[in-house]
């Protein structure tokens, strides 16, 4: 009954966003282990440009507006039937982002924790970090540039 008397609270924007989210999530999900990385990166690459195109609004409020829809697919993926890892979570943020013209940025970071390369996904927007911390560029190093195939070992 907390839950449903939270939801009931929530506004408009953030109840739709909520809904996206438990529809996008399970999509990234699917569309990441169907097809090659490459195609979702010429995809993300394709909404940021469409994006930034149209883009007019103040850099403080996307951010804070980017950082709502961030909670609300963080609570779509609790409460969804698919959670998601960082990767599908970001991709999905991205296109909710993007879908209302707001420039975010898939970044994809690494770094090495013993013999073990780890990699890490994030969205950014206007150089922020909207669904980590603040601190994630200096606990993974970004890459520099689009990932493309050729870096992406398939198994």
């Amino acid at each position: 009954m907390n839950a449903w008397v939270r939801f009931c609270k929530l506004s408009a924007r953030e109840r739709r966003d909520f809904f996206l989210g438990l529809l996008v999530l399970p999509a990234a999900v699917i569309w990441l282990r169907v097809s090659a990385f490459q195609s979702v990166q010429q995809a993300s690459e394709k909404w940021r440009r469409d994006a930034a195109l149209t883009n007019r609004r103040d850099d403080a409020r996307i951010f804070t507006e980017s950082q709502d829809a961030s909670c609300m697919l963080d609570v779509a993926s609790r409460r969804g039937l698919v959670r998601g890892n960082c990767l599908s979570r970001s991709v999905a943020l991205c296109w909710l982002l993007r879908r209302r013209a707001i420039p975010a940025q898939l970044r994809i970071g690494a770094r090495k924790n013993g013999n073990q390369l780890e990699a890490h996904a994030w969205v950014e927007v206007a150089g922020r970090a909207v669904n980590d911390s603040d601190d994630v560029r200096t606990r993974y190093a970004p890459f520099a540039g689009p990932i493309t195939s050729k870096m992406v070992v398939q198994k």
